[in-house]
């Protein structure tokens, strides 16, 4: 199996996961989902090899920014975002 494949099943599991868990964190207050997010985030960073930490929050970091203009397409699509957050970078 190449990395291509690994990446698109990893996607795929990705896409599953979102929507079990978006219910959960739908409605709740701001504050109390980034912290939820934040501590997901340090679990899964831990879970590294210290050397590797850094090097897997980077990239965890590039997956994120890439995902920010497909996410706030289907903002806009779904009706929860103004059409001016459209490219709308930093």
């Amino acid at each position: 199996m190449t990395d291509d494949c690994d990446f698109q099943a990893a996607l795929r599991e990705s896409d599953v996961l979102v929507e079990q868990i978006r219910p959960i964190l739908a409605g709740q207050n701001p504050d109390a989902v980034g912290a939820t997010l934040a501590q997901l985030l340090a679990i899964f960073i831990a879970g590294h090899a210290p050397p590797l930490r850094d090097a897997v929050r980077h990239m965890l970091m590039d997956c994120v920014e890439g995902l920010v203009p497909v996410m706030v397409e289907e903002m806009i699509v779904a009706g929860r975002a103004p059409l001016e957050w459209r490219g709308a970078e930093r």
